[in-house]
C-alpha cells in the first residue's frame, strides 16, 4: 500500500495565521516537488454535497445505452456528455480504455474571445434527471474554488510571485468528469486497463472516490503502488501542463487503473487556465493549443 503519500489538511493550509500553517507549506512543496500527488482533508465541501453529486451520476450511467445516447459527445466536436466504453485512449500503447465518462465544463454567461472553441463549447445535459445541471455545476464552483486556493498555496510554497498561476483562470478550460469502471472481465489482456498508464494533461487534478481502491501511481523506483484514501479525502495530483508551466519544479506522475471485481466510480475535476495563458515563454507554448492537442489525439471521436 502506498503510505507516504503526504496528506495536508485544508483548513490549516488557508490560514497563514495558524501555528501550523508553515508545517503544512512545507508538506506541499515536498508533495509537489517529489511525488506529484497529495491527498487533503478537512476542506469546504459538504460530504452530503459529494455523495449526492455521486448519486446523480449513478443514476446517468444506471441507464439504457439508448439514454445515454442522447447525449452522445461522439455527435458534438468537443468533450461535452457522455462517452461509452473505449471512448477514450489516453495512451496508445494499450487498448482504448475500459470505461465510461460523463464531461462537463465550464458555465460561461458572458460573451467572450474563445467561445467558438470546441473547448469552450455548451454543455449537453440529460434531461430526464431532476437537478442533474443544477447540483453538477455547484459541485464544479466548489472545485473551481479549491483549485485556486491550492494553486495560491503553491506559488507560497514555491516562493513564486503572487497570482504567478492563480489569475490565469478568468475563463478556464477546466472540465468535470464521472468515471464509471465497469467490473474488468476475465477476458482482457495485459493491454487492456480502466484507464492505461498516463499522465494528466492540464494543471491540477482532483479527484474524490467512492472508496473502492483502483488507482495506481508509478513510484520513483517505477514501482506501481494503490493509493488509499478515504471517502472524505481527496487526492490532488498535478499534470503536464503545470510542469511545463513551472519549469519542471512541479511533478507530473504516471499514474493508471487496472480494474477489479468491483466496479467503481470516481470524479476527477481537471482545472486548467485560460486559453491564451503562455505556459512557456521559451517556447511559446498557449495552455488552449496544448490542451486541444492532447485532447484531439484522446478522444476516440476526435481522432482523424
Amino acid at each position: 500500500m502506498l503510505n507516504q503519500i503526504p496528506k495536508i489538511n485544508f483548513k490549516l493550509l488557508s490560514n497563514e495565521n495558524h501555528i501550523d500553517y508553515q508545517r503544512e507549506i512545507d508538506t506541499l512543496k515536498k508533495a509537489v516537488t517529489d511525488y506529484g500527488f497529495l491527498i487533503i482533508k478537512n476542506y469546504p465541501i459538504d460530504f452530503k454535497e459529494i455523495n449526492n453529486v455521486f448519486d446523480l451520476y449513478r443514476n446517468f450511467f444506471n441507464q439504457s445505452l439508448d439514454e445515454k445516447d442522447t447525449v452522445n459527445m461522439s455527435k458534438t466536436s468537443s468533450n461535452r456528455g457522455w462517452g461509452g466504453i473505449k471512448a477514450e485512449r489516453v495512451n496508445t500503447d494499450f487498448n482504448p480504455d475500459n470505461k465510461e465518462i460523463f464531461d462537463c465544463g465550464p458555465d460561461i454567461r458572458v460573451n467572450h474571445e474563445f467561445q467558438e472553441l470546441p473547448y469552450y463549447s455548451k454543455n449537453i445535459w440529460p434531461e430526464n434527471i431532476p437537478m442533474f445541471e443544477n447540483k453538477i455545476m455547484e459541485f464544479y464552483k466548489s472545485c473551481s474554488q479549491i483549485s485556486i486556493s491550492i494553486l495560491k498555496q503553491i506559488e507560497i510554497s514555491l516562493n513564486y510571485s503572487s497570482n504567478y498561476f492563480a489569475d490565469k483562470f478568468e475563463l478556464p478550460m477546466a472540465l468535470l468528469r464521472c468515471n464509471y469502471y465497469p467490473k474488468r472481465s476475465k477476458d482482457m489482456s495485459k493491454k487492456d486497463f480502466g484507464i492505461a498508464p498516463h499522465t494528466d494533461y492540464g494543471c491540477l487534478t482532483l479527484l474524490f472516490t467512492d472508496g473502492t481502491p483502483g488507482l495506481e501511481v508509478e513510484l520513483p523506483n517505477k514501482k506501481w503502488e494503490k493509493v488509499i484514501a478515504n471517502k472524505d479525502e481527496i487526492i490532488v495530483n498535478f499534470g503536464d501542463m503545470l510542469e511545463i508551466w513551472s519549469k519542471k519544479q512541479i511533478k507530473a506522475t504516471p499514474h493508471r487503473v487496472i480494474g477489479g471485481n468491483k466496479e467503481r466510480f470516481s470524479i476527477p475535476f481537471f482545472f486548467n487556465p485560460q486559453y491564451d495563458t503562455v505556459i512557456s515563454e521559451d517556447e511559446n507554448i498557449l495552455a488552449g493549443e496544448y490542451l486541444s492537442q492532447r485532447y484531439d489525439s484522446t478522444y476516440v471521436h476526435k481522432i482523424i
